[in-house]
């Protein structure tokens, strides 16, 4: 098998694994895991299940993205897109994919620690800063639309067991006041574990509705055993979420994903109603909106079916929903499927066992029949020779076939034949018979089989 064949056998196992994966897991009753942080189908500490079981009994429709973020302009805005703890960078037509579902009326909730998105934020801020007047705002102050300080927020007058796990209580914001707050003092607030903060100078930071106390720093010395505010660092009273309305669209940016993991949920109810009113302002409580995570900014098992979906399908959805790709998919598909379509203005070549058939199926025409679509074409050149040698003895009654007495026949019969190219002919040929499992070219195979067809018309056929 040669390395076209390889490769093809190769991509049809990689292309029908997920499917057999799903389908094999679904017979014999093995369920997938899920053991990233943040999936909504982790049931450890670090997932996000009971976020999701919360949202489904509340009649909320729940949907993880494994492909392309793109496929969220599919919804036409009427929907709540979630990132949670991302470990990879978006691409550029993933901040495309953010911003026109947001310019449609769309939600989006984003929640990242230690700043490691900012790096993936930079033309999302270049387009909205410029669409909300970046001269005007940076009059105020503000750089940028949304960012984080990076580092870990410590709190001395309001955290739990220790400055690095605070709680917030404090939600007042000039636009929505408490809003977010509702009933999550009363359930002991809000609580953070090894949270970042956002910029205080950017949009979102700005529009913050949940806060630290004065008493509190980013510390970016995470392993300092000692550690205190220095003139560098961010300190005093530091947003850790922020709240925006872009036209009809809306941002919410939290500082830390943690505080919607499992754990954080089922020991402090808090959380869950913070969370709750989160998803209500983003819906504008209208449960007929769905929520839709997307994993595939999460780090995912290199042998799950999501993984293998992600990676075929990503391509695909991004091109068909892209609204500048979209419109040349077709042609690309077309242009690409071409080489394997019938040519219709070319006359139909007949198989080499169609030519030598005579009356009915035969042995013969059977086994040439099988070689050829096996792709053999060492034993079809080797059965036409075997063929030619046992018509020319029995023609010409000899004894034994001899490749020198051929030529004095053939030379008087094709004067334009030269002896070298005769001969250059019969060696590679018998080459090709005695080792039947050569590879060679059907292109190869096709010449030499006119050749011998042509010598059987004139030394066989002919009266």
């Amino acid at each position: 098998m040669g390395w076209k064949e390889t490769l093809q056998v190769v991509l049809f196992v990689l292309s029908w694994f997920p499917v057999g994966f799903l389908i094999g897991s679904t017979l014999f009753g093995v369920g997938g895991t899920y053991p990233q942080d943040f999936s909504i189908y982790n049931e450890e500490y670090n997932g996000l299940s009971d976020f999701r079981t919360r949202l489904e009994t509340d009649q909320y429709t729940v949907q993880a993205i494994q492909s392309s973020m793109s496929v969220v302009s599919r919804y036409n805005g009427s929907a709540v897109l979630v990132i949670m703890g991302p470990v990879r960078d978006f691409s550029f037509d993933a901040i495309l994919t953010l911003t026109l579902h947001l310019q449609a009326g769309g939600s989006v909730l984003i929640a990242d620690d230690f700043g490691s998105a900012n790096s993936s934020f930079y033309w999302f801020n270049e387009y909205l800063i410029n669409f909300f007047g970046g001269d005007q705002l940076a009059a105020f102050g503000v750089q940028g639309f949304l960012s984080y300080t990076g580092g870990v927020l410590y709190d001395l007058d309001s955290y739990y067991e220790s400055p690095r796990l605070p709680v917030i209580h404090d939600f007042d914001s000039l636009m929505y006041g408490n809003m977010f707050g509702q009933g999550v003092n009363a359930l002991g607030g809000l609580h953070l574990n090894w949270a970042s903060t956002l910029s205080p100078r950017c949009l979102l930071g700005a529009a913050g509705v949940g806060w630290s106390t004065v008493r509190a720093w980013s510390e970016t010395d995470v392993n300092s055993t000692d550690p205190v505010p220095d003139d560098y660092e961010w300190a005093g009273r530091l947003p850790v979420a922020g709240a925006i309305e872009l036209g009809p669209g809306r941002l919410f940016a939290m500082s830390d994903p943690s505080a919607f993991m499992n754990d954080m949920w089922q020991e402090f109810p808090g959380n869950e109603q913070f969370a709750m009113n989160v998803i209500n302002w983003l819906t504008h409580g209208d449960t007929s909106v769905p929520i839709l995570f997307s994993e595939q900014l999460l780090v995912q098992p290199w042998n799950s079916a999501e993984l293998f979906y992600g990676l075929y399908l990503g391509r695909a959805l991004w091109m068909t929903t892209n609204i500048f790709m979209a419109p040349f998919y077709p042609l690309t598909t077309a242009i690409g499927i071409k080489k394997y379509l019938p040519d219709m203005k070319k006359p139909e070549v007949k198989s080499v066992s169609d030519v030598f058939m005579r009356r009915g199926q035969t042995y013969f025409s059977e086994r040439m029949t099988y070689y050829r679509t096996e792709g053999n074409y060492a034993r079809v050149i080797k059965m036409l020779y075997r063929k030619l040698r046992r018509g020319l003895k029995r023609k010409h009654m000899w004894q034994q076939y001899d490749p020198r007495r051929l030529w004095d026949l053939y030379r008087y019969k094709d004067p334009s034949m030269k002896e070298g190219e005769f001969f250059k002919k019969i060696k590679r040929i018998e080459e090709i018979s005695s080792d039947p499992s050569m590879k060679i070219k059907e292109s190869e195979m096709m010449e030499l089989f006119f050749w011998m067809r042509n010598i059987q018309a004139l030394l066989i056929e002919s009266k």
